[in-house]
């Protein structure tokens, strides 16, 4: 429970005004006009006023000492939040090999007076031809033609078909003429970036029979290469794949050819003149992508890089230094990368040597004369020492810096609005831009603290880690085991210094598949952890183990319900429960409560199941067979007496374990009402 800041003095204007009058009448007793026409009257409400404002700025202070306090902490309010955007570049006559990282755009009208200009944020080593094509060959089927598709960016297309099978190919082609060579084409690097999709998946989600556990799907090796004469494929490294497999959004750089040749194209009529073209192609390995895996692409980009709404901002001068403590200064710009200020100083006179100033956190351990200044990136400002603490900069001495500024919710702005157009080549943004955002306002910084202070965002204890792979991750849920080592489970608890955080997804498809951790979200929770554990701790981030839940049930259908309608809601509900994130790991299920939930099941807060005859569930292997007393008066398991225990009531799961119900639950429904 926080505590209420206190309120120093509750007077307003209405109570001094009353107050004040009470003291005239004690005071001057002559004075007996108190109504507001009167001068003096006038005279005791403009001071009730001006202290009823003071008053107001007083009881302010505890949420400036709450502001100050958090400082001396540590916590300062986030700044503005440059906005990304994905540029993708077309080559034209003369094009250029490399276009530099920092190219910095045109200026962007934001209204009001405001600009915002993005710059590129690495090289890019172009590819100079235009995409002429891009297809998709299955085994034994026909070319399918991608290319529009891929142009309009909205409804998505399947680069190796639904399923994703072995040796299905994404096969993209490059204009050229005959004789070009492959060096003048292709630089060193093929930048490509993916927009992936959501997948839709249908309910057909079939397990070997007797499934203990959901293993986690593998992606497949993606093969890629070039084509050279006679059908033959130049094999191409691949150097970085930010997508994981086409798992996400993100760039896949390949090394360039170096032995493909044009390939002659088909004509579309008989008269048209032979084209020529490189063809590159992706092709799928080892047993193909896992059902309901296979990867959807919004768009396919190449000559593509992501630039940030920050530009390299100069003030010269900055300001004259006073030759006084603390000085602040204030940059042009608020909006200032952290850790980005150069600042130097040069006294009067021409042969004046520049001193170059380093920025700090703070001045905790600065010496008198150290050349250390603070930077408040938030509100664009600039600090120095006292002194005793930081050097003060002498008097007359001229202040510059530079920086990186911009950002802010405004340059979030819409697609194809930035626009590069340069000898050789051109580019836009085939999609908004996304991710600034204004300074955090001082409500958010203060809830922030109150968390940060609880655990100063670090993983000591096992909660400390689920809570950071929850928050932070964007896991659906995550349970750290403190003393495990996934080598040797044998051990488990006994073996210090060591904790396994088992993680599961935010669901899939609205439930339609197991909540698989992808290879790229555990990356992502492992490395986010290791950089908040103390030293010392071995992690490992591991997929939970997802236990198939599988229920056949006879039943009877309440009045007015019919046949189908009852079969979807009851497996709705009873999915719902079973794969709510809020179960957590190593529950407990019971035959009793699959049974009540089974009867629970209602429509508009009608109850839709008359009476259930039989339930069998299938928990990992694991059976629990339950059917109604003849006078419906008991539960009872299959083939035992009133008097006999069922061997099988419940199954526990492990710690690591969760249930997840599939589904295509058998559900047989009689009685639907007329």
């Amino acid at each position: 429970m926080s505590l209420d800041s206190p309120i120093l003095d509750d007077r307003r204007f209405d109570d001094l005004r009353t107050e004040a009058t009470e003291r005239i009448r004690l005071a001057c007793p002559e004075w007996t006009d108190f109504n507001p026409s009167d001068p003096g009257m006038t005279l005791v409400e403009l001071f009730a006023w001006f202290t009823d404002l003071t008053l107001y700025r007083m009881n302010s202070l505890p949420a400036k000492l709450h502001g100050e306090l958090l400082s001396l902490v540590g916590i300062q309010p986030e700044p503005a939040k440059p906005a990304l955007a994905l540029i993708e570049f077309q080559p034209k006559d003369n094009c250029p090999t490399i276009i530099p990282g920092g190219t910095v755009s045109p200026a962007i009208d934001l209204g009001g007076g405001a600009v915002a200009r993005f710059q590129t944020q690495r090289d890019l080593h172009m590819v100079r031809s235009a995409l002429d094509a891009v297809t998709r060959r299955l085994p034994g089927e026909q070319d399918v033609d991608l290319t529009k598709l891929n142009e309009t960016a909205d409804r998505g297309f399947d680069p190796f078909g639904p399923a994703g099978a072995e040796k299905s190919e994404l096969r993209l082609r490059f204009s050229a003429k005959t004789g070009d060579q492959a060096g003048q084409i292709f630089t060193d690097i093929i930048t490509l970036h993916i927009t992936v999709m959501t997948r839709l998946v249908n309910d057909d989600f079939s397990l070997p029979e007797k499934s203990t556990s959901l293993p986690r799907p593998q992606a497949p090796p993606l093969l890629w290469s070039a084509r050279m004469e006679n059908d033959v494929w130049e094999p191409l490294e691949i150097i970085d794949d930010e997508t994981n497999h086409f798992g996400r959004d993100g760039f896949i750089r390949i090394a360039s050819p170096r032995r493909a040749v044009p390939i002659a194209q088909p004509a579309v009529k008989p008269s048209s003149e032979k084209k020529f073209a490189f063809e590159l192609r992706c092709r799928v390995g080892g047993s193909g992508f896992a059902f309901g895996c296979a990867p959807r692409f919004r768009h396919l980009a190449i000559n593509a890089v992501n630039a940030i709404a920050r530009t390299l901002e100069t003030d010269n001068p900055l300001a004259t230094s006073t030759g006084l403590q603390g000085q602040i200064l204030q940059l042009r710009n608020k909006s200032v990368e952290p850790k980005s200020v150069k600042l130097s100083i040069r006294g009067p006179g021409e042969n004046a040597k520049t001193q170059f100033w380093i920025e700090v956190d703070d001045f905790s351990e600065s010496k008198p004369d150290d050349f250390h200044f603070t930077v408040d990136a938030a509100n664009g400002q600039i600090r120095f020492g006292d002194g005793a603490y930081g050097k003060v900069p002498d008097a007359g001495y001229r202040i510059s810096a530079t920086y990186l500024a911009g950002g802010g919710a405004q340059s979030n702005v819409s697609a194809r609005k930035i626009k590069y157009d340069f000898p050789g080549v051109s580019g836009i943004n085939p999609f908004p831009a996304a991710g600034g955002s204004d300074a955090e306002p001082v409500t958010r910084l203060r809830q922030r603290a109150a968390a940060r202070l609880r655990s100063r965002d670090r993983a000591v204890t096992a909660a400390d880690f689920e809570d950071i792979a929850l928050r932070v991750g964007k896991m659906g849920r995550a349970k750290a085991i403190a003393g495990l080592h996934p080598d040797f489970p044998d051990l488990s608890g006994r073996m210090p210094g060591v904790v396994t955080v088992f993680i599961a997804s935010q669901p899939h498809q609205e439930g339609k598949l197991p909540p698989w951790p992808s290879d790229a979200e555990i990356d992502d929770v492992k490395n986010l952890l290791d950089s908040r554990r103390v030293v010392g701790c071995e992690l490992f981030v591991q997929a939970a183990r997802i236990v198939p839940v599988k229920l056949t049930i006879k039943m009877t259908a309440s009045a007015g319900f019919s046949l189908d309608l009852v079969k979807r809601e009851v497996s709705k509900t009873l999915n719902e429960w079973l794969n709510s994130d809020e179960r957590g790991f190593g529950t407990n299920l019971t035959g009793g409560d699959l049974w009540s939930r089974v009867l629970q099941t209602t429509i508009a807060g009608a109850p839709v199941v008359g009476e259930i005859e039989s339930l069998v569930a299938s928990i990992g292997g694991k059976n629990i067979s339950l059917v109604q007393s003849k006078d419906g008066l008991k539960i009872l398991p299959f083939g035992t007496s009133p008097d006999d225990a069922s061997p099988t009531l419940n199954v526990r799961l492990e710690k690591h374990e969760i249930p997840w119900g599939l589904p295509n639950h058998d559900i047989e429904v009689t009685g639907a009402a007329p």
